[in-house]
């Protein structure tokens, strides 16, 4: 089986944090599963609002979109730059709106810094992620501060919930007294994003996989890369050939991620690449883990391709496309999370 070269490539005040342990209390209270009740609503909100933006994308723009520098959004009062499809998300508001600024911040924030937003203003949505602890008897529930100081005992009676957190974000060109906004305040109202941080280059993670994670990849005269699952290795052309090494990075990536879906890894079962549907499935996958490790290593110019080639998927593969996009997304960060043990 081969898979052909892709189109590309604060700290929170006490009471905000006890605001966060009540909502969690709340929903971990109802009958039916919290886990499931505090992740899907929002996750939905999320996937919906970068489709709308999608849609309004115009294939005719490409070399518009193209030429527009990449700017990395971040929060406009801390300037922490977004992490993940929280990138993506932002950069795709940017892209349909023609917005010049990367700056991004929650109507609270603005409204406590004494900005006012533009009659009309529409935000779009982010996601944020922390981790609560219940205990599985008493059903007490506990923070990662707090778990952090357990000793191993105490762990093996909690379980770890996943908690995910929407938030609508406003550009800065859309506060209409900008100027006059106090630019210093801490916004309280959002939480860090969890994100695989560690800044090593590419070469050293590429290494990494082959020494310790067994990755075998081989430089060959081919005018396209591949992944073999039966043989389980990667061939891609010399770095030389392609006409950048931001591509030639991207596309190995892209392999990369097709790699943790052998059947010994991931089992995301790539023997069924004669059926459409399934293959061009985990094409999306393939493409939406480069794009994560490409922003992790900062490679930004090979950003606007895996746009583009989302929209093409989004267009092509109307049915169900919501559901299929978000198991996408949701299967290509857990195939970069399994790179991160190498």
């Amino acid at each position: 089986m081969q898979f052909p070269l892709a189109i590309k490539q604060k700290k929170t005040t006490r009471n905000s944090q006890n605001n966060l342990k009540s909502n969690i209390m709340k929903a971990l209270t109802k009958k039916t599963n919290s886990k499931t009740q505090v992740s899907t609503s929002k996750e939905d909100k999320f996937i919906s609002k970068i489709l709308e933006n999608l849609d309004k994308v115009n294939a005719k723009d490409w070399e518009q979109y193209a030429n527009v520098p990449f700017q990395h959004p971040k929060n406009l009062f801390t300037k922490k730059e977004y992490q993940g499809f929280n990138t993506f998300a932002l950069y795709i508001d940017m892209l349909v709106n023609k917005f010049k600024t990367s700056c991004y911040a929650t109507f609270r924030s603005i409204s406590k810094a004494g900005g006012k937003l533009k009659k009309g203003a529409k935000g779009t949505v982010i996601e944020f992620f922390s981790y609560v602890f219940k205990h599985k008897e008493t059903g007490q529930i506990f923070t990662s501060e707090q778990f952090s100081t357990m000793s191993s005992a105490e762990r093996e009676n909690l379980t770890k919930i996943i908690c995910i957190r929407n938030y609508t974000v406003f550009n800065s060109e859309l506060i209409e007294n900008l100027e006059e906004i106090n630019i210093n305040i801490d916004p309280e109202d959002e939480n860090h994003e969890l994100d695989f941080q560690e800044q090593i280059n590419c070469e050293n993670f590429i290494t990494k996989l082959i020494t310790s994670g067994n990755l075998k990849l081989t430089h060959a005269r081919l005018n396209v890369a591949c992944y073999a699952p039966i043989q389980d290795y990667i061939a891609i052309p010399e770095k030389k050939f392609f006409i950048s090494e931001d591509r030639y990075y991207a596309t190995l990536f892209h392999e990369i991620i097709h790699w943790t879906g052998h059947e010994s890894r991931l089992n995301r079962n790539l023997k069924g690449h004669y059926d459409v549907t399934r293959y061009s499935f985990e094409e999306l996958i393939a493409e939406m883990g480069s794009m994560l490790i490409c922003l992790q290593f900062g490679i930004t110019s090979e950003f606007i391709n895996s746009v583009r080639y989302l929209k093409s998927w989004s267009v092509n593969n109307s049915e169900n496309r919501t559901e299929n996009i978000k198991k996408a997304f949701v299967l290509s960060k857990k195939a970069k999370k399994y790179l991160e043990q190498f």
